[in-house]
């Protein structure tokens, strides 16, 4: 989640400097028509801040510039091989805000707790973010962007369908236990996310359903036969896998590759129970 949170992402500050230089209006001319101060638009300007979309609309309303203000998809965690976990790449203030959401609720937490956790003052949260709701969203469209990733990797890298189901399991149970603070938050805050975000966490869920239940099926087209449909395995496979990040403790729960192990058995046992 390196993006999350970079400020003036895809050279946006830049661009507008570039026009604005173009159209021969200076910096303080410019921050008076929009109400900003000079310090405020050269930092954005020099990829040091964002402003809010009113400002930025602005902006380009002012200098003739076509702004696409949609966020960009996001791209999750980069990694190597699907099994290792380094430490999540988050800005100082969405790391913060994932550890304030899982200590106290999305809705029992504030700007200004995640101010006072990252060593900045409420405008310094501001200038990387709009919104409480910005940081939610960001944060567990990013987890599961990571999560669906590291599944399509783990389900390449399988040469056999009991394999395939293997890999899959271990990648959501190391996912579920490295990854805790992000699956626990991605579990509980359904909720608070307006509808759009909903919709899209639930389809990211959605998907990774579907390539464990992939797998599922072709461990049946293997020779494993079930009584229980594919589609009610593949979930009860995830719904198993998810509920570890309740009660994993690191240091005194067993090891992620032992429960992941033993996760797995009981997956091959359900796929041709």
């Amino acid at each position: 989640m390196a993006a999350t949170g970079r400020i003036g992402g895809d050279g946006l500050g830049a661009r507008m400097r570039a026009a604005r230089i173009e159209r021969d209006v200076g910096l303080r001319q410019l921050a008076q028509q929009i109400g900003m101060s000079p310090s405020s638009l050269s930092e954005f300007e020099n990829g040091k801040s964002l402003p809010g979309a009113e400002r930025l609309q602005a902006l380009a309303t002012v200098l003739g510039v076509q702004l696409d203000l949609r966020p960009p998809e996001p791209t999750g965690q980069r990694f190597e091989d699907w099994r290792d976990f380094e430490r999540l790449d988050l800005t100082p203030v969405f790391r913060a805000a994932l550890d304030v959401f899982v200590e106290v609720g999305f809705h029992g937490a504030t700007v200004r707790m995640v101010a006072d956790r990252c060593g900045l003052s409420m405008a310094g949260v501001y200038y990387h973010v709009e919104s409480k709701d910005a940081l939610l969203t960001a944060l567990l469209q990013e987890a599961m962007a990571e999560l669906i990733s590291r599944c399509v990797s783990a389900d390449a890298e399988a040469d056999s369908p009991a394999q395939r189901v293997t890999n899959l399991v271990e990648c959501v149970i190391l996912f579920h236990t490295y990854r805790q603070a992000s699956a626990v938050l991605a579990s509980t805050e359904l909720r608070s996310l307006d509808e759009s975000g909903r919709l899209r966490h639930l389809q990211s869920r959605r998907k990774v359903r579907e390539i464990i239940q992939s797998a599922v099926e072709a461990c049946r087209d293997d020779g494993r036969v079930g009584t229980v449909p594919a589609t009610s395995t593949a979930t009860a496979i995830v719904t198993m896998c998810v509920a570890v990040a309740d009660w994993y403790r690191p240091g005194t729960s067993p090891s992620p590759r032992e429960i992941a192990k033993e996760y797995a058995d009981l997956a091959l046992a359900m796929v041709g129970a």
